[in-house]
């Protein structure tokens, strides 16, 4: 369990080494910051260390702001922090080869999206806001389709792997607090939106069904309720080209620390 350090994530360690059926298990909390690469080298260097082979990665964290912020690195926070720490953590598993690549018994990648990122649109032209206007909407939607185009393009050209992209839904999380007018409409819709939203577990399943489902033997494909959503697609996360261009601006962003 990589986690950003809090008494949160320790509560949550906790509970899964009670309730794990697998008393052998070695349940294993190391703490990130997604927000600052540094800590994600300094992760994965830990994990090197142990000796750890990745088997299944489910880029789960996320965050929606109402106001612009930048990671310790300079990058939109919720770019940085949905999409490019996830990226680079990622990266520097494949680049030490930490992660299986069994083509008989392929290692499983799975990225937490949204159906926001339908609405998404990447702007190379201006990717961290620098001069276009800053609207909360228009970073969380970019970052989700940022993780979609990702999951498809690592599917797309690494052999041994199944990559594949899921919205989980509306869940009952503390997620949109720091999200303005979306928090807002949350407190006073309340009752329409806990009937309408699952709970953290019922949010988890479909990651769930991705990384230990024997069926699933290809990627590239986006997920809901554990099954392909196509009834609607963003065209730019199936366009290879894109990828390909968002792939290459995401190595330049984070390279000093995949060259190090």
């Amino acid at each position: 369990m990589a986690c950003r350090e809090s008494e949160k994530a320790r509560q949550a360690h906790q509970l899964v080494c009670e309730h794990h059926t697998n008393k052998q298990s070695n349940v294993v909390l190391e703490f990130v910051d997604l927000a600052d690469l540094s800590s994600i080298k300094d992760l994965v260097g830990r994990l090197g260390d142990q000796s750890i082979t990745v088997d299944i990665l489910i880029n789960n964290a996320g965050v929606i702001l109402n106001d612009k912020r930048q990671t310790k690195d300079g990058f939109e926070m919720q770019f940085g922090t949905n999409y490019l720490g996830h990226f680079l953590l990622t990266e520097l598993l494949l680049q030490k080869s930490m992660i299986s690549r069994d083509e008989s018994h392929p290692a499983r990648i799975i990225h937490l999206s949204s159906h926001a990122m339908l609405f998404g649109h990447i702007d190379f032209d201006d990717i961290q806001f620098e001069t276009r206007k800053y609207t909360s909407w228009k970073a969380y939607t970019q970052s989700k389709l940022a993780n979609v185009m990702y999951a498809n393009y690592l599917d797309r050209t690494h052999k041994g792997l199944i990559a594949n992209s899921v919205h989980p839904g509306m869940v009952r999380t503390q997620f949109a607090k720091n999200s303005g007018m979306f928090h807002v409409l949350d407190v006073m819709f309340y009752p329409v939106f806990y009937l309408l939203s699952n709970s953290p577990a019922q949010g988890a399943q479909t990651s769930i069904y991705l990384a230990s489902n024997p069926e699933i033997q290809s990627g590239g494909m986006y997920y809901m309720n554990s099954r392909p959503f196509t009834i609607f697609k963003n065209k730019e996360s199936q366009d290879e080209e894109i990828q390909q261009k968002l792939y290459i601006y995401s190595k330049n962003a984070v390279g000093e620390y995949l060259t190090q």
